[in-house]
């Protein structure tokens, strides 16, 4: 009852991937928690199963979206009042939202392998920039604290103690650097999921895959800089206006180390492509319909 393979088992396929997950900016600025997000990817490959071997190799792109958690910061300002009085100035902010964004075009080279429905692919990914940017808003609240009055002053404009506005740094650009990122996903080849009337799908012609999937960069992210203090303040004929920056474009990151994180589920469609010369395959539709053709059981198509 032994058997052995006379020609190999090889088919060629494009296919076309999307993956969706959660994204993770994992850096050394100090006291401050990782950044976590969304981290999206669409792309094409060429794949070739071998026997059992698996190869793919593509072109994607990926978005990265990521929060950057900030504290709120009591800032403590020594002014004089109109009058020459000494005192000092609050600045509490809170309620920030500190984002940064990332668009790169990934070029993975992937090799595996393909068991019946479970296969798996590991290689590595060079990852090329083509945008970034960041932005960080926030609340803020001023009030004064005199040493000779008992309760501090809130919400009087014509001191400059006013609650609750909101100051933002804009969509600023940001650069990133090429990165070598390690990817492996393991997962299977789903059922037979187009099976009614006219929207039957040959299963050995399209071949669809639903896969958990690893993204960790290698590479340090952050492109060496200075960047302008996180708080800043400056005074106009207007009185006093208060700037944020970008926790990765801050003096905070000016020596940190960035990579990246990806943890997310992988779609594929593969579209067999077609071989040359004379080939014979199953019908599975006719098959699967109960057809019986005269003399035999099994249908052959040319």
């Amino acid at each position: 009852m032994a058997f052995t393979r006379l020609t190999a088992d090889k088919a060629h396929f494009i296919s076309l991937h999307g993956d969706l997950g959660y994204s993770a900016l994992l850096h050394n600025i100090p006291d401050r928690a990782p950044s976590a997000g969304l981290n999206a990817n669409l792309g094409v490959d060429y794949r070739l199963l071998y026997n059992n071997f698996l190869f793919s190799v593509g072109v994607e792109g990926m978005y990265d979206l990521n929060s950057n958690p900030l504290d709120a910061m009591d800032l403590s300002l020594p002014m004089l009042d109109t009058e020459g009085e000494p005192f000092q100035m609050h600045v509490l902010v809170d309620e920030s939202n500190d984002l940064s964004h990332m668009l790169n075009l990934n070029i993975p080279l992937l090799v595996g392998g393909e068991w019946g429905r479970f296969y798996f692919l590991i290689g590595p990914k060079a990852s090329v920039n083509l945008y970034g940017a960041a932005s960080s808003n926030a609340e803020f609240t001023t009030y004064g604290e005199y040493d000779r009055m008992y309760d501090d002053f809130y919400d009087m404009p014509n001191h400059q103690f006013q609650s609750g506005h909101t100051m933002q740094s804009g969509l600023l650009p940001m650069k990133w650097n090429v990165n070598i990122m390690a990817h492996l996903e393991v997962g299977g080849r789903l059922g037979h999921m187009f099976r009614y009337k006219a929207f039957r799908l040959d299963p050995d012609r399209v071949r669809m895959y639903l896969a958990a999937y690893v993204d960790f960069g290698i590479l340090n992210l952050h492109a060496k800089g200075t960047g302008a203090p996180a708080f800043d303040y400056r005074e106009t004929d207007e009185g006093l206006k208060f700037y944020i920056q970008p926790l990765l474009l801050s003096t905070m990151s000016d020596n940190a180390t960035i990579r990246n994180l990806n943890v997310g589920v992988k779609y594929t469609v593969a579209f067999e492509l077609p071989q040359r010369g004379k080939s014979f395959i199953y019908d599975w539709n006719s098959v699967d319909q109960n057809y019986r053709k005269r003399g035999g059981n099994q249908t052959i198509k040319h």
